[in-house]
């Protein structure tokens, strides 16, 4: 039996290969991974990667039902993630991409796509390049989309149901098109879900989590990028160093002790801006007045941090 509910779409019964690849280990883990990384310590956005990668994929059949390798790719696209997802990618140099081309290469993955006449070469290469999954480098695409949809639902922030705007949109390999009213809806969740990823708070978090994997598994990290976030808190807490012991306690049971300003502390480097917009009239809407404003009220957002405890 395989739970695929989630609370923003209508259901959509799996393939028997989907089923398959939902219950291959590598799927399976991302259940365990916070989509929100650690901000799922501090906030009301603790959904995990597993829910989104099942929305990914409802969004892909509802726009694209007889696309078998965009439907495996939405499987598929986020297996190489570390654990809590972005938190500490960059501070340990792995790349969750070059990871999901390695996981869906291997046997368990690569056999069940073998079966439906895939090769794991083509999905990988269909997760490198420009689709409606990924959109282009200006216009949205699913993969954000449902990002979007599901960290505002889980924010409290989301004031329209989803499938109220998916019943107003469409999408093509360009990625997602819509009218100019429902483009502003889109951008105001877009918005809204940049604010949360950085607001100071959760800026820190990331951080201070980043800074304690770095100082814990500073000899070796075998076998650290396939870790769930469950079996990382363990070894932090139970850390030999006494510093990656006092933040991972900060972190689980006294947020209230970080202080987020500017001229003293650890500096924060400056986080991803997430700002694909949809095409309105065949044109982006990031080329138009109001495209433009909402682009330079996000990067207004982006900001350096210090961090200390009180």
């Amino acid at each position: 039996m395989i739970n695929l509910h989630e609370p923003l779409y209508e259901e959509v019964i799996p393939l028997d290969w989907e089923r398959q690849l939902f219950q291959t280990s590598y799927v399976k883990r991302l259940k365990h991974l916070a989509h929100f990384g650690a901000g799922s310590f501090v906030s009301p956005v603790t959904h995990s990667r597993y829910e989104h990668t099942i929305g990914v994929w409802k969004l892909v059949v509802r726009f694209f039902p007889q696309d078998d390798l965009l439907r495996a790719a939405a499987i598929l696209h986020d297996i190489g993630h570390l654990p809590f997802s972005h938190a500490v990618e960059r501070t340990l140099g792995y790349d969750h991409h070059q990871l999901t081309n390695t996981y869906i290469n291997s046997d368990e993955v690569a056999a069940i796509l073998r079966g439906i006449g895939l090769s794991a070469g083509e999905v990988c290469a269909g997760l490198n390049r420009e689709t409606a999954l990924t959109g282009t480098s200006q216009v949205l695409g699913l993969d954000h989309l449902d990002s979007f949809f599901r960290d505002t639902y889980m924010a409290g922030t989301l004031r329209v149901k989803a499938t109220e705007i998916l019943d107003k949109i469409t999408c093509t390999q360009a990625g997602i098109a819509a009218d100019e009213a429902t483009a502003a809806q889109l951008l105001e969740i877009i918005e809204a879900n940049n604010r949360l990823i950085h607001s100071p708070l959760l800026r820190a978090v990331d951080f201070l989590l980043a800074q304690a994997v770095d100082l814990h598994w500073q000899e070796t990290r075998d076998g650290f990028a396939f870790l769930m976030d469950a079996e990382v808190t363990a070894q932090l807490i139970d850390s030999p160093n006494e510093e990656v012991r006092r933040i991972i306690q900060i972190l689980l049971f006294e947020p209230h002790q970080i202080v987020v300003a500017t001229g003293t502390g650890d500096r924060i480097r400056k986080g991803k801006v997430y700002s694909k917009q949809p095409l309105v009239n065949g044109v982006p809407y990031s080329e138009t007045e109001n495209g433009q404003a909402f682009e330079r009220r996000i990067q207004a957002l982006v900001k350096e941090y210090e961090v200390g405890f009180a």
